[in-house]
């Protein structure tokens, strides 16, 4: 015999319609596939489907007239409907951003998306701008918490997809013992990917900007998520249970912002440090504008400050770079957490 959940997915699974829970009640127990020794089995198996529907996994579904339930995907609700539409416009968003800075930025992003993905600050190499016809970035990164790969990356802010020839190129820049990497806001011809992974040769690996824009969201560059949590009534479940019907809200809920997150427990000037080739550099941050004293001077913006020291680098992004101790999470973190927060209250920042 089966349990009520059980013998109601047997049911819907043979007839492959809708039915009321108790036909559903009244067919398991004519089939003897259902027992109970409740004097309410109708009321229980009705229980049992409108709890089981509001969970994530749950196989049932509630369809058309009320007590009706089906095995089928649960639809959506209006907020999350929103949600989904307004992340999707946010990476469109990305995406386009990305496409509208200059090359020498976007190499720079790179570098910056290479720092969240592991590879090893002191080991990035941004190559001269002027001599951008290969390698644009070169850093080493540890695999899967086990051993240290060599990568080597070309950055292509294309708005077309990206061809054969540039994959062959890179393969032929590579050094012993390099993993290549493409990575393009764009795509790859069907030929570029081919050659990738054509075999007998090195591999090259191809982000394009689909894969590009979850990363950044993932591992919050250029992009954060914000979660909220939706407190909804089962009124379906309440019209059974009242036998009349739950008034409507007057309007529609929309999302609306969150209330600012608190500021991390800091005081200006605020101790930073960075690390670059083996050696720390000291600095203080005077402000949330990104007001930077370091060796006596003071810097408009964080990365103003940071191109004094990455003197080699094409770009730097001083926000990523430096990083201050949180002494209530115990831990160090980019300043550039701080730029966040003065994003939220409205008060835009430079640099």
């Amino acid at each position: 015999m089966l349990q009520f959940k059980d013998a109601a997915y047997e049911i819907l699974k043979q007839t492959g319609e809708p039915l009321h829970y108790n036909d559903l009640t009244d067919r398991a127990l004519a089939a003897g596939i259902l027992t109970t020794a409740g004097q309410t089995p109708h009321a229980t198996m009705g229980s049992r489907l409108y709890s089981d529907t509001l969970r994530e996994d749950s196989l049932f579904q509630r369809v058309g007239k009320k007590g009706y339930f089906a095995l089928k995907e649960k639809p959506k609700a209006d907020i999350a409907q929103q949600v989904e539409t307004l992340n999707q416009q946010a990476r469109e968003k990305l995406q386009k951003l990305i496409l509208d800075i200059k090359p020498a930025k976007f190499e720079a992003l790179i570098a910056d998306l290479l720092l969240a993905l592991g590879v090893r600050e002191e080991t990035i190499q941004i190559t001269p701008y002027s001599n951008d016809g290969g390698i644009d970035v070169r850093g080493r990164m540890l695999a899967n918490g086990i051993t240290e790969i060599n990568v080597a990356i070309q950055a292509k802010r294309w708005r077309s997809n990206v061809g054969s020839k540039i994959v062959r190129e890179l393969r032929g820049s590579l050094k012993v013992h390099e993993q290549g990497i493409i990575i393009t806001p764009s795509d790859f011809t069907a030929s570029a990917k081919l050659e990738a992974q054509e075999a007998g040769k090195v591999r090259i690996s191809l982000i394009n900007g689909e894969a590009l824009v979850e990363l950044m969201i993932q591992h919050k560059v250029g992009a954060y998520e914000e979660k909220y949590a939706v407190i909804y009534l089962d009124e379906e479940r309440w019209q059974d249970l009242l036998e009349t019907p739950v008034p409507k809200p007057e309007s529609t809920p929309t999302l609306l912002p969150q209330t600012p997150s608190p500021l991390p427990n800091v005081a200006f000037p605020l101790p930073i440090q960075a690390d670059h080739k083996g050696q720390t550099h000291h600095a203080e941050l005077l402000d949330l504008q990104g007001t930077v004293r370091m060796n006596g001077q003071d810097y408009k913006t964080p990365s103003a400050a940071a191109k004094t020291i990455a003197t080699t680098w094409k770009e730097v992004n001083g926000w990523a770079f430096g990083r201050f101790l949180d002494v209530e999470a115990g831990e160090w973190r980019k300043i550039g957490v701080l730029r966040k927060f003065k994003v939220e209250h409205s008060d835009p920042l430079s640099g």
